[in-house]
């Protein structure tokens, strides 16, 4: 993500109608805001805000066991809150969870499973759209929904056996035990589903900090006789995360992922190298439990990443994203001093590239993502050695490139996410490679022509401009030639920036997809990371945004 060196392509020509000393002053502002938050350990924590989708299920939880207590009355008034929500996933699940608290029955259950499963399946992959649908119906099923005859387990199932990751296991686990108590059937699979759930001991701890999981399981056990106990002390467990306005969060925090990224940014734009060092220092004495570890790898199915980050410091499911961000980061700040931590997390992201040239999120053998096979070209660009890597990497690109300039969703809900992160990546290619070069002309023109009248862009083609979104534009043009449209977004960014030097509107990355969660840091740090690119690939008619922001 970090921007690229092009010294064999001119710099943009700096747009007339951006003042050099105005877009100084917001940079320093935005850089000012994230450092900020920099603790003293060096590291952002990156609190998750509360979601609907956690505080339906745990309000359904407690409803379903007969717990009354403050902490439902909180949830409770969490989600009143959001019965009248502008997002329909969110609008629809508070309204099933309040009324089923209320003991009154959801109506046309089978129109509100059919419509909300076709909408969220449209704004995630293809390949995670099976697993995906029976989550949902398992969700629904919760509130009183019905399960479609379709998707009610069969009495031969047995347990999958495709390559997935630790978390993709447990959910599977969850929503096999849902769907089975939901239908009445009873499996190879669901025997299987057990034991999976059970060994994550959902009655001490919160696995992986990961609320979402915490709550299917507990769910997934509810309707298993003999577990009311475990059920019981999960409740509790859950409770420790239960944010101050009532809700809760999709997980507990994404300290690594929030820390890496704001550190490229920070890094782009200039900023002092104290601070930056102390942010790489968190990754390199990123370590987690060999017991936690070792559950970690015995759930997944298939070869987990190993080697590389995490989301946070005591996860230990390693991905792709992660541990691209962290390297690109540690290359910034010293990638000699740094050479033997950079090195075991160079081999562990080629450890699972697949056969396609491609890289998964999580496991070798998984789907290979767009998204993350231009993470992983950028975090490897800088070492010779991975060229043949990357060479072929850059072809699955190009051939995953979809007619209208795009790519297939990923973590994000803005279109633009694997557009930018695959324009870097092309300026990685050689010289010589022209798939990798249309690849990227492609790229740019989409860009230029989905832009808004105002400057700026949406998540997807003719939605509102948001300020992500448009960060994400402008740092793809930042590569191309024309200084009108990097103006034009530079101008509706300066304008939009918020009086304690931040910036706001609609969170973008999604976990597990396509559902939106929100840490305001992530919406700062692509920013900041725009005018970084800004800084790299402007000619400016003074020397001001050369000088950093210190």
């Amino acid at each position: 993500m970090r921007p690229v060196n092009e010294s064999h392509r001119p710099p943009v020509p700096w747009p007339a109608e951006v003042d050099p000393e105005h877009l100084r002053e917001a940079a320093s502002r935005l850089a000012a805001h994230v450092s900020g938050q920099v603790g003293d350990d060096g590291a952002i924590r990156g609190e998750c805000r509360s979601r609907v989708l956690e505080s339906a299920l745990a309000l359904s939880l407690m409803t379903r066991i007969g717990v009354s207590s403050p902490a439902r009355d909180r949830v409770l008034a969490f989600l009143r809150e959001h019965l009248d929500s502008p997002q329909e996933f969110d609008r629809v699940l508070a309204t099933l969870a309040v009324g089923r608290a209320g003991d009154r029955a959801s109506a046309d259950g089978a129109d509100v499973v059919a419509k909300l499963t076709d909408m969220l399946l449209g704004a995630a992959p293809a390949f995670i759209s099976a697993r995906r649908r029976r989550m949902l119906y398992a969700v629904l099923s919760l509130f009183g929904c019905p399960v479609p005859p379709d998707a009610a387990p069969a009495a031969d199932e047995e347990a999958p056996t495709d390559p997935v990751h630790s978390w993709a296991a447990v959910q599977q686990a969850a929503v096999t035990l849902v769907l089975a108590a939901a239908t009445g059937v009873s499996n190879g699979a669901t025997a299987a589903a057990l034991r999976t759930l059970t060994a994550v001991r959902p009655e001490t701890a919160v696995w992986e900090g990961y609320v979402l999981l915490h709550l299917l399981s507990l769910h997934g056990l509810a309707g298993v006789p003999g577990q009311e106990e475990t059920v019981r002390s999960g409740l509790e467990t859950l409770l420790r995360y239960q944010r101050d306005d009532g809700g809760f969060p999709f997980v507990a925090g994404l300290q690594h992922w929030c820390t890496s990224t704001a550190g490229i940014a920070l890094a782009a734009a200039g900023s002092p190298p104290g601070v930056l060092r102390a942010m790489a220092e968190t990754f390199v004495a990123h370590e987690v439990v060999e017991s936690q570890r070792s559950l970690c790898l015995s759930l997944s199915r298939g070869a987990p990443l190993t080697g590389g980050w995490s989301i946070g410091p005591r996860v230990a499911q390693n991905d792709v994203d992660c541990t691209s961000c962290v390297l690109e980061f540690l290359q910034a700040v010293d990638p000699v001093g740094y050479g033997g931590t950079v090195r075991r997390g160079v081999d562990a992201l080629l450890a699972v590239q697949g056969a396609d040239g491609g890289f998964p999120t999580y496991v070798a053998g998984a789907s290979s993502e767009p998204c993350m096979t231009a993470a992983a070209v950028n975090a490897l660009a800088p070492y010779p050695f991975t060229a043949p890597a990357r060479e072929r990497a850059l072809a699955f690109l190009a051939d995953s490139q979809l007619p209208d300039g795009g790519f297939e969703p990923g973590w994000s809900r803005s279109r633009l996410h694997a557009m930018f992160r695959a324009r870097l990546a092309a300026c990685t290619a050689a010289p010589d490679d022209h798939r990798a070069a249309r690849m990227a002309e492609r790229i740019e023109r989409s860009v230029r022509e989905t832009q808004n009248a105002d400057g700026g862009w949406g998540m997807q083609p003719g939605d509102p401009s948001d300020d992500i979104s448009t960060a994400y534009g402008l740092i793809t043009l930042c590569y191309g030639t024309e200084s009108r449209p990097v103006g034009s977004a530079l101008s509706w960014l300066l304008a939009h920036q918020n009086a304690d030097g931040g910036y706001g509107g609609p969170p973008d990355m999604v976990g597990p997809r396509p559902f939106a969660y929100h840490i305001p840091v992530l919406t700062d740090a692509p920013v900041l990371l725009a005018l970084g690119h800004v800084r790299h690939r402007v000619r400016s008619t003074a020397s001001l945004l050369r000088e950093g922001v210190a």
